[in-house]
């Protein structure tokens, strides 16, 4: 199998590559980079731009390209209604039965609070199963990562040019779940895709691998 410097496409040879360090440099570039990430990159294939999975696209005009895929997800069918009975439970017993009464309670609305701030993490989520959506669009000298229901997401920004590598890693969440992720390796790494299918999830990682390499080139 063929390692390729994912900066400039230089054929890694057997001396350019430490196994023991997972460490690869390129005799071209100079760049150092981790060596297995280069193998999953290379044995994930070629990726057909004009022919992406299910659920993702890639679109490319005179100054840029954009590729992302939707997040919906058969997870929603459980997902969202597991949300509307918790969030309905907890915050219908906590504040409605304050509102049913017509009176104010301050300590129980208190207590309510991290009830609440969790039905805005689950809505969110849930929502995401159902019509979220990845995109990274890079036009000239920008990028950016948008993670999002239509137009409202979150947006970050990065140097294209900057990027030295284009990996999947696994990420543990702040609950303790490990999902997937695509990384973008720079000056200020950058971590998305964690609620993409895997067909989707490599799809976009491919295709920046390959969009990036050809504009450093």
């Amino acid at each position: 199998m063929q390692v390729l410097c994912p900066k400039c496409g230089q054929v890694l040879g057997g001396g350019a590559v430490n196994v023991a360090t997972d460490v690869a440099q390129c005799q071209r570039c100079s760049e150092v980079f981790p060596l297995s990430a280069l193998v999953r990159a290379t044995a994930s294939g070629p990726v057909d731009r004009d022919n992406p999975p299910r659920g993702a696209w890639y679109n490319s005009d005179f100054d840029g390209f954009v590729v992302g895929a939707t997040t919906r997800s058969l997870v929603a069918l459980l997902f969202v209604p597991f949300m509307c009975v918790w969030s309905g439970g907890s915050l219908g017993g906590i504040y409605g039965m304050q509102v049913a009464q017509g009176r104010f309670n301050p300590m129980l609305s208190l207590f309510g609070i991290p009830f609440l701030l969790g039905t805005l993490a689950l809505g969110s989520a849930a929502l995401m199963t159902l019509c979220g959506r990845v995109s990274v669009r890079v036009n000239d000298d920008e990028g950016v990562v948008f993670t999002g229901i239509g137009s409202i997401g979150w947006r970050r920004r990065f140097n294209p040019r900057e990027v030295s590598t284009v990996r999947i890693e696994p990420y543990r969440t702040n609950n303790g779940a490990t999902s997937m992720a695509i990384v973008l390796d720079g000056p200020h790494k950058l971590r998305f895709g964690t609620m993409l299918s895997e067909a989707r999830r490599d799809f976009i990682a491919n295709v920046l691998r390959l969009e990036l390499a050809s504009r450093k080139s």
